[in-house]
């Protein structure tokens, strides 16, 4: 499957994965191809600066198949329950929430905001950026 086969959502979600399993996605990578963790340094270098990292995701996608990651990074998509996130009630629009700080091609990932420090993306270290959810 090509980059123009993947939607903006499956591609954010993808971005979600690395984020949050960037140890378990170099430990597959490291028994797998040999140009598997150049790819991956690749891909997080996209993400830190921006580019669009939809070709570079098809590309680590593919190393971690080889790797003998059934899924990949494209294997984990969401769940349709999470088109209404629990706890959050339709009758309260602007519940604060924490989101990916890149301003183009964002993960899917977020965060509820709390009393302390404000989390930071696990890829930039940029804090996540203040949002409210909209229904």
């Amino acid at each position: 499957m090509g980059r123009d086969n993947r939607s903006t959502e499956q591609v954010a979600d993808a971005i979600a994965y690395v984020c949050e399993n960037l140890a378990a996605i170099r430990t597959t990578l490291n028994r797998g191809p040999a140009d598997g963790p150049r790819q991956f340094d690749e891909l997080l270098a996209a993400l830190c600066n921006g580019t669009d990292p939809a070709d570079l995701l098809e590309t680590v996608h593919r190393a971690l198949r080889r790797a003998q990651d059934a899924v990949g990074v494209f294997g984990r998509n969401r769940d349709a329950s999470m088109t209404t996130l629990a706890g959050i009630h339709r009758d309260r629009p602007r519940e604060p929430v924490l989101l990916c700080p890149r301003a183009s091609h964002p993960c899917a990932r977020f965060a509820w905001p709390d009393r302390g420090d404000r989390p930071a993306c696990a890829v930039t270290g940029t804090p996540l950026r203040r949002a409210t959810l909209a229904p």
